[in-house]
Protein backbone atom coordinates (compact mmCIF):
# COMPACT_ATOMS: atom_id res chain seq x y z
CA UNK A 1 0.00 0.00 0.00
CA UNK A 2 1.12 3.33 -0.83
CA UNK A 3 -1.14 6.03 0.96
CA UNK A 4 -3.37 5.90 4.00
CA UNK A 5 -6.21 8.43 5.05
CA UNK A 6 -7.07 8.79 8.27
CA UNK A 7 -10.36 11.06 9.33
CA UNK A 8 -9.99 13.40 11.80
CA UNK A 9 -12.68 14.43 14.46
CA UNK A 10 -12.20 18.50 15.22
CA UNK A 11 -15.39 19.44 16.95
CA UNK A 12 -14.37 22.03 19.55
CA UNK A 13 -10.87 21.83 18.57
CA UNK A 14 -8.55 23.07 16.06
CA UNK A 15 -6.14 20.67 13.92
CA UNK A 16 -3.30 22.61 15.44
CA UNK A 17 -3.87 22.55 18.81
CA UNK A 18 -4.70 18.61 18.57
CA UNK A 19 -1.00 17.61 17.75
CA UNK A 20 2.64 18.10 18.71
CA UNK A 21 5.26 18.48 15.76
CA UNK A 22 8.73 17.61 17.00
CA UNK A 23 11.86 17.37 14.50
CA UNK A 24 14.63 14.79 15.42
CA UNK A 25 18.07 14.19 14.38
CA UNK A 26 19.88 11.29 14.72
CA UNK A 27 23.34 9.60 13.97
CA UNK A 28 20.97 7.49 11.00
CA UNK A 29 18.80 10.20 9.77
CA UNK A 30 16.78 12.80 10.58
CA UNK A 31 12.81 12.56 10.93
CA UNK A 32 10.07 14.22 12.21
CA UNK A 33 7.36 13.05 15.10
CA UNK A 34 3.86 13.79 14.58
CA UNK A 35 2.04 12.75 18.02
CA UNK A 36 -1.88 13.17 17.28
CA UNK A 37 -5.50 11.53 18.82
CA UNK A 38 -7.15 9.93 15.91
CA UNK A 39 -10.59 7.85 15.76
CA UNK A 40 -10.20 4.38 16.97
CA UNK A 41 -12.65 3.06 14.52
CA UNK A 42 -10.47 4.78 11.60
CA UNK A 43 -7.60 2.65 13.26
CA UNK A 44 -9.69 -0.52 13.19
CA UNK A 45 -10.73 0.08 9.47
CA UNK A 46 -6.98 -0.16 8.75
CA UNK A 47 -6.25 -3.19 9.77
CA UNK A 48 -9.18 -4.89 8.53
CA UNK A 49 -8.11 -3.74 5.26
CA UNK A 50 -4.50 -4.25 5.22
CA UNK A 51 -3.91 -6.19 7.89
CA UNK A 52 0.18 -8.45 7.58
CA UNK A 53 0.68 -5.37 4.80
CA UNK A 54 1.22 -2.36 7.10
CA UNK A 55 3.51 -4.72 10.40
CA UNK A 56 6.25 -5.57 7.96
CA UNK A 57 8.58 -4.16 10.28
CA UNK A 58 6.58 -5.32 13.65
CA UNK A 59 8.18 -8.30 14.87
CA UNK A 60 4.69 -10.07 15.51
CA UNK A 61 2.13 -10.68 12.72
CA UNK A 62 -1.69 -9.96 12.42
CA UNK A 63 -3.17 -12.94 13.87
CA UNK A 64 -0.42 -13.90 16.03
CA UNK A 65 -1.57 -10.90 18.51
CA UNK A 66 -4.57 -12.99 19.19
CA UNK A 67 -3.10 -15.45 21.72
CA UNK A 68 -1.86 -11.97 23.85
CA UNK A 69 -4.31 -11.63 27.07
CA UNK A 70 -3.53 -8.56 27.05
CA UNK A 71 -6.05 -7.73 24.17
CA UNK A 72 -9.21 -8.59 26.00
CA UNK A 73 -8.14 -5.23 28.46
CA UNK A 74 -7.81 -3.25 25.96
CA UNK A 75 -11.51 -4.48 24.25
CA UNK A 76 -13.12 -4.18 27.59
CA UNK A 77 -11.68 -0.69 27.30
CA UNK A 78 -13.76 -0.19 24.10
CA UNK A 79 -16.53 -2.73 24.50
CA UNK A 80 -17.83 -1.78 27.94
CA UNK A 81 -17.50 1.78 28.58
CA UNK A 82 -19.30 4.44 26.77
CA UNK A 83 -16.60 7.57 27.47
CA UNK A 84 -12.90 8.15 26.41
CA UNK A 85 -10.83 5.85 28.78
CA UNK A 86 -9.29 4.33 26.34
CA UNK A 87 -7.33 7.41 25.36
CA UNK A 88 -5.98 7.31 28.66
CA UNK A 89 -5.12 4.16 29.28
CA UNK A 90 -3.65 3.10 26.12
CA UNK A 91 -0.19 3.73 25.04
CA UNK A 92 -1.17 4.29 21.69
CA UNK A 93 0.56 3.28 17.87
CA UNK A 94 3.74 4.00 16.46
CA UNK A 95 3.47 4.20 12.48
CA UNK A 96 6.26 5.19 10.04
CA UNK A 97 5.84 7.39 7.43
CA UNK A 98 7.83 8.38 4.10
CA UNK A 99 5.79 11.67 3.79
CA UNK A 100 3.33 12.86 6.80
CA UNK A 101 0.27 15.57 6.21
CA UNK A 102 -2.52 16.86 8.27
CA UNK A 103 -5.54 19.13 6.62
CA UNK A 104 -8.41 20.23 8.45
CA UNK A 105 -10.41 21.58 5.15
CA UNK A 106 -11.59 18.29 3.27
CA UNK A 107 -15.16 19.85 2.91
CA UNK A 108 -16.64 18.40 5.82
CA UNK A 109 -17.61 20.03 8.79
CA UNK A 110 -15.76 19.39 11.82
CA UNK A 111 -13.74 16.79 10.15
CA UNK A 112 -9.72 16.79 9.29
CA UNK A 113 -7.55 14.13 7.59
CA UNK A 114 -4.42 13.14 7.96
CA UNK A 115 -2.17 11.76 5.03
CA UNK A 116 0.73 8.87 5.37
CA UNK A 117 2.69 7.76 2.53
CA UNK A 118 4.13 3.97 2.90
CA UNK A 119 2.61 3.17 6.54
CA UNK A 120 4.26 0.97 8.53
CA UNK A 121 2.62 0.12 12.06
CA UNK A 122 6.24 -0.50 14.37
CA UNK A 123 4.54 -0.59 17.91
CA UNK A 124 0.86 -1.05 19.14
CA UNK A 125 0.26 -4.28 16.73
CA UNK A 126 -1.93 -5.50 19.60
CA UNK A 127 -3.94 -2.63 20.12
CA UNK A 128 -4.53 -2.23 16.20
CA UNK A 129 -5.06 -6.13 16.04
CA UNK A 130 -7.88 -5.62 19.01
CA UNK A 131 -9.62 -2.85 16.98
CA UNK A 132 -9.71 -4.64 14.50
CA UNK A 133 -11.27 -7.50 16.03
CA UNK A 134 -14.20 -5.33 17.92
CA UNK A 135 -14.61 -3.67 14.24
CA UNK A 136 -15.67 -7.32 13.03
CA UNK A 137 -17.41 -8.41 15.87
CA UNK A 138 -19.14 -5.08 16.30
CA UNK A 139 -19.32 -2.86 13.93
CA UNK A 140 -19.70 -5.20 10.59
CA UNK A 141 -22.19 -7.88 12.33
CA UNK A 142 -24.40 -5.04 13.50
CA UNK A 143 -23.90 -5.97 17.08
CA UNK A 144 -22.91 -2.51 18.36
CA UNK A 145 -22.19 -0.36 15.74
CA UNK A 146 -21.68 3.10 17.72
CA UNK A 147 -19.04 0.68 19.71
CA UNK A 148 -15.87 3.07 18.51
CA UNK A 149 -18.36 6.17 19.22
CA UNK A 150 -16.05 9.28 21.01
CA UNK A 151 -13.00 6.94 21.53
CA UNK A 152 -9.73 7.61 20.01
CA UNK A 153 -6.35 6.45 20.16
CA UNK A 154 -2.75 8.16 20.70
CA UNK A 155 -0.81 7.61 17.31
CA UNK A 156 2.50 8.86 16.77
CA UNK A 157 3.73 9.11 13.56
CA UNK A 158 7.57 8.99 12.15
CA UNK A 159 8.57 10.68 8.99
CA UNK A 160 11.61 10.21 7.12
CA UNK A 161 11.74 13.24 5.00
CA UNK A 162 15.59 12.88 4.53
CA UNK A 163 16.51 9.45 5.14
CA UNK A 164 18.82 7.64 2.77
CA UNK A 165 17.93 3.72 2.48
CA UNK A 166 20.44 2.01 4.79
CA UNK A 167 20.10 5.14 7.63
CA UNK A 168 16.25 4.56 7.59
CA UNK A 169 16.34 0.74 8.26
CA UNK A 170 18.80 0.84 10.84
CA UNK A 171 16.88 3.07 12.38
CA UNK A 172 13.97 1.65 12.23
CA UNK A 173 15.64 -1.43 13.43
CA UNK A 174 16.71 0.53 16.39
CA UNK A 175 13.35 1.66 16.97
CA UNK A 176 11.29 -1.46 16.71
CA UNK A 177 14.02 -3.19 19.40
CA UNK A 178 13.35 -0.34 22.03
CA UNK A 179 9.23 0.23 21.69
CA UNK A 180 8.70 -3.64 21.94
CA UNK A 181 11.23 -4.00 24.95
CA UNK A 182 8.06 -2.97 26.47
CA UNK A 183 5.85 -6.21 26.03
CA UNK A 184 7.47 -9.34 25.66
CA UNK A 185 8.97 -10.61 22.31
CA UNK A 186 10.44 -13.84 22.17
CA UNK A 187 13.94 -14.19 20.28
CA UNK A 188 12.04 -15.91 17.18
CA UNK A 189 10.15 -12.52 16.82
CA UNK A 190 13.13 -10.84 16.60
CA UNK A 191 14.68 -12.74 13.88
CA UNK A 192 11.01 -12.55 11.78
CA UNK A 193 12.44 -9.70 9.83
CA UNK A 194 15.83 -10.97 9.57
CA UNK A 195 17.51 -10.80 5.72
CA UNK A 196 18.17 -14.82 5.42
CA UNK A 197 14.75 -15.47 6.93
CA UNK A 198 12.72 -13.41 3.89
CA UNK A 199 15.31 -14.81 1.39
CA UNK A 200 14.42 -18.22 2.82
CA UNK A 201 10.33 -17.77 2.89
CA UNK A 202 10.89 -16.04 -0.88
CA UNK A 203 12.94 -19.09 -2.15
CA UNK A 204 10.76 -21.55 -0.20
CA UNK A 205 7.94 -20.41 -2.07
CA UNK A 206 8.93 -19.93 -5.07
CA UNK A 207 10.70 -23.52 -5.81
CA UNK A 208 7.93 -25.53 -3.91
CA UNK A 209 4.82 -23.39 -3.13
CA UNK A 210 5.16 -23.51 0.78
CA UNK A 211 4.73 -21.12 3.16
CA UNK A 212 7.90 -20.65 5.50
CA UNK A 213 6.04 -19.26 8.71
CA UNK A 214 8.77 -16.44 9.78
CA UNK A 215 6.25 -14.58 11.48
CA UNK A 216 4.37 -17.02 14.27
CA UNK A 217 0.47 -16.95 12.96
CA UNK A 218 1.17 -14.90 9.61
CA UNK A 219 -0.75 -16.93 7.17
CA UNK A 220 -3.67 -17.43 9.47
CA UNK A 221 -5.90 -15.45 7.88
CA UNK A 222 -5.56 -17.64 5.09
CA UNK A 223 -6.24 -20.40 6.86
CA UNK A 224 -9.40 -19.21 7.94
CA UNK A 225 -10.20 -18.34 4.10
CA UNK A 226 -9.53 -21.55 2.95
CA UNK A 227 -7.26 -20.24 0.42
CA UNK A 228 -4.30 -21.96 2.19
CA UNK A 229 -4.00 -25.34 3.03
CA UNK A 230 -2.59 -25.91 6.73
CA UNK A 231 -0.24 -28.94 5.30
CA UNK A 232 1.84 -26.34 2.98
CA UNK A 233 2.80 -24.22 5.71
CA UNK A 234 6.47 -24.61 7.60
CA UNK A 235 6.54 -24.12 10.84
CA UNK A 236 9.69 -21.54 11.50
CA UNK A 237 10.87 -23.66 14.92
CA UNK A 238 11.18 -26.68 12.79
CA UNK A 239 13.01 -25.14 10.54
CA UNK A 240 15.80 -24.31 12.69
CA UNK A 241 15.44 -27.54 14.00
CA UNK A 242 15.98 -29.49 10.39
CA UNK A 243 19.24 -26.90 9.57
CA UNK A 244 20.56 -28.25 13.38
CA UNK A 245 20.84 -31.94 12.11
CA UNK A 246 21.83 -30.80 8.66
CA UNK A 247 24.67 -29.37 10.49
CA UNK A 248 25.31 -32.81 12.27
CA UNK A 249 24.20 -31.06 15.38
CA UNK A 250 21.28 -33.74 15.91
CA UNK A 251 21.08 -33.99 19.59
CA UNK A 252 20.67 -30.53 19.77
CA UNK A 253 17.72 -30.25 17.17
CA UNK A 254 15.92 -32.49 19.85
CA UNK A 255 17.47 -30.88 23.08
CA UNK A 256 17.38 -27.32 22.49
CA UNK A 257 14.60 -25.09 23.17
CA UNK A 258 13.34 -22.48 21.01
CA UNK A 259 14.72 -19.43 23.08
CA UNK A 260 17.88 -21.10 22.55
CA UNK A 261 17.72 -21.99 19.29
CA UNK A 262 16.64 -18.17 17.74
CA UNK A 263 19.27 -16.72 20.20
CA UNK A 264 21.24 -14.31 17.76
CA UNK A 265 24.43 -15.99 18.05
CA UNK A 266 22.97 -19.66 17.49
CA UNK A 267 20.68 -18.38 14.99
CA UNK A 268 23.58 -17.15 12.93
CA UNK A 269 25.16 -20.35 12.80
CA UNK A 270 22.01 -22.29 11.58
CA UNK A 271 21.15 -19.90 8.74
CA UNK A 272 23.01 -17.58 7.06
CA UNK A 273 23.46 -16.51 3.38
CA UNK A 274 24.41 -19.59 2.46
CA UNK A 275 21.71 -22.16 3.51
CA UNK A 276 20.51 -24.11 0.82
CA UNK A 277 16.73 -23.74 1.17
CA UNK A 278 16.45 -27.29 -1.40
CA UNK A 279 18.35 -29.02 1.62
CA UNK A 280 16.00 -27.75 4.03
CA UNK A 281 12.59 -28.47 2.10
CA UNK A 282 14.29 -31.97 1.85
CA UNK A 283 14.84 -32.01 5.47
CA UNK A 284 11.46 -30.96 6.01
CA UNK A 285 9.48 -33.90 3.58
CA UNK A 286 12.05 -36.55 5.29
CA UNK A 287 10.20 -35.24 8.76
CA UNK A 288 6.99 -35.08 7.18
CA UNK A 289 7.21 -38.64 5.93
CA UNK A 290 8.07 -40.36 9.25
CA UNK A 291 5.17 -38.62 10.94
CA UNK A 292 2.94 -40.48 8.41
CA UNK A 293 4.56 -43.67 9.39
CA UNK A 294 4.11 -42.78 13.21
CA UNK A 295 0.79 -42.46 12.58
CA UNK A 296 0.33 -45.71 10.50
CA UNK A 297 0.97 -47.35 13.73
CA UNK A 298 -1.90 -45.24 15.60
CA UNK A 299 -4.19 -48.17 15.94
CA UNK A 300 -1.75 -50.90 16.97
CA UNK A 301 -1.63 -50.84 20.97
CA UNK A 302 0.76 -53.78 20.84
CA UNK A 303 3.50 -51.68 18.94
CA UNK A 304 2.89 -47.64 19.53
CA UNK A 305 5.32 -46.00 17.22
CA UNK A 306 6.25 -48.89 15.37
CA UNK A 307 8.71 -49.98 18.23
CA UNK A 308 8.87 -53.32 16.60
CA UNK A 309 9.96 -51.96 13.50
CA UNK A 310 11.99 -49.08 14.07
CA UNK A 311 13.02 -49.35 17.88
CA UNK A 312 12.21 -46.02 19.05
CA UNK A 313 13.54 -44.10 16.01
CA UNK A 314 10.48 -42.69 15.40
CA UNK A 315 9.32 -41.88 18.93
CA UNK A 316 12.69 -39.96 20.09
CA UNK A 317 15.29 -39.92 16.66
CA UNK A 318 13.03 -38.21 13.55
CA UNK A 319 16.02 -35.84 13.47
CA UNK A 320 18.43 -38.38 13.54
CA UNK A 321 16.96 -40.46 11.29
CA UNK A 322 16.23 -37.37 8.95
CA UNK A 323 19.95 -36.44 9.11
CA UNK A 324 21.48 -39.78 7.43
CA UNK A 325 18.20 -39.65 4.96
CA UNK A 326 19.23 -35.91 3.94
CA UNK A 327 22.80 -37.12 3.41
CA UNK A 328 21.46 -38.49 -0.24
CA UNK A 329 19.86 -34.86 -0.87
CA UNK A 330 20.97 -33.24 -4.54
CA UNK A 331 20.44 -30.77 -6.17
CA UNK A 332 19.34 -33.02 -9.49
CA UNK A 333 16.07 -33.73 -7.65
CA UNK A 334 13.35 -31.86 -9.61
CA UNK A 335 11.21 -29.67 -7.80
CA UNK A 336 8.63 -32.38 -8.39
CA UNK A 337 9.95 -34.97 -7.15
CA UNK A 338 11.05 -34.16 -3.13
CA UNK A 339 8.45 -36.10 -2.08
CA UNK A 340 9.18 -39.16 -3.35
CA UNK A 341 13.11 -39.37 -2.97
CA UNK A 342 12.43 -38.26 0.37
CA UNK A 343 10.20 -41.43 0.96
CA UNK A 344 12.47 -43.74 -0.79
CA UNK A 345 16.24 -42.00 1.24
CA UNK A 346 14.15 -42.06 4.88
CA UNK A 347 12.59 -45.86 3.86
CA UNK A 348 16.54 -46.90 3.11
CA UNK A 349 17.18 -45.34 6.61
CA UNK A 350 14.56 -46.87 8.38
CA UNK A 351 15.11 -50.25 7.16
CA UNK A 352 18.37 -50.13 9.64
CA UNK A 353 17.02 -48.56 12.20
CA UNK A 354 17.03 -51.06 14.30
CA UNK A 355 20.76 -52.68 13.67
CA UNK A 356 21.94 -49.07 14.22
CA UNK A 357 20.25 -49.08 17.97
CA UNK A 358 21.82 -52.37 18.40
CA UNK A 359 25.05 -51.07 17.58
CA UNK A 360 25.00 -47.87 19.87
CA UNK A 361 24.05 -49.97 22.94
CA UNK A 362 26.76 -52.19 22.52
CA UNK A 363 29.50 -48.80 22.31
CA UNK A 364 31.33 -48.40 25.78
CA UNK A 365 30.59 -44.14 25.37
CA UNK A 366 26.77 -44.74 25.52
CA UNK A 367 27.12 -46.57 28.75
CA UNK A 368 25.03 -44.17 30.99
CA UNK A 369 22.45 -44.61 28.76
CA UNK A 370 22.23 -48.39 28.24
CA UNK A 371 23.63 -50.16 31.79
CA UNK A 372 23.83 -54.15 31.85
CA UNK A 373 22.89 -55.01 35.55
CA UNK A 374 21.79 -58.44 36.86
CA UNK A 375 18.61 -59.49 38.45
CA UNK A 376 19.62 -60.53 42.24
CA UNK A 377 17.52 -63.37 42.48
CA UNK A 378 17.38 -65.09 39.58
CA UNK A 379 21.10 -63.79 38.29
CA UNK A 380 19.73 -62.87 34.70
CA UNK A 381 21.61 -59.88 32.34
CA UNK A 382 19.16 -56.89 32.27
CA UNK A 383 19.55 -54.21 29.95
CA UNK A 384 18.00 -50.52 31.56
CA UNK A 385 17.97 -48.21 28.35
CA UNK A 386 17.04 -44.79 27.79
CA UNK A 387 16.66 -43.81 24.20
CA UNK A 388 14.97 -40.61 25.42
CA UNK A 389 18.29 -39.43 27.07
CA UNK A 390 20.54 -40.61 24.29
CA UNK A 391 18.62 -38.54 21.45
CA UNK A 392 19.45 -36.31 23.36
CA UNK A 393 22.69 -37.23 24.30
CA UNK A 394 26.38 -35.87 23.41
CA UNK A 395 27.26 -39.73 21.53
CA UNK A 396 24.50 -39.64 19.60
CA UNK A 397 26.27 -37.48 16.66
CA UNK A 398 29.77 -39.57 16.59
CA UNK A 399 27.69 -42.57 16.47
CA UNK A 400 25.44 -41.26 13.46
CA UNK A 401 28.83 -40.72 11.68
CA UNK A 402 30.39 -43.82 12.76
CA UNK A 403 27.53 -46.61 11.42
CA UNK A 404 27.31 -47.60 8.03
CA UNK A 405 24.01 -46.81 6.62
CA UNK A 406 24.87 -48.15 3.42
Amino acid sequence: MADLFIKLHLTNKELSQSRINYPVATEHATCDITIIFVPTLEVAKVLHKYKNSVLRFNPRSYLDLQTNPVNREIASTVTEKKSNEFALFNNGITILSDETNLSEKIGQKDKGQLHIKNPQIINGGQTAFTLCRIFEEHVESGKDPNVFQDKEVMLKVITFPQADNDGKLKLIEAISKATNQQTAVSEADRRSNDKVQIELQKNLYSAFGYFYERKRGEFLDGLRQKYIDSHRIIDRELVLRVCCALKGQVSEARRQSAKKLFAKAAFSNLIDGRTDHRAVFFGFKCLEYLGSVERSFAASPNNRFGVANFGQGLRYGRYAIASVASRAHSKDIPNEGYDQKAKEETDKVLARWLGFESYVILQRHNGAYFLKTKDPNTGQEILEVNFDGYYKGSTLNRDLKSFSFT
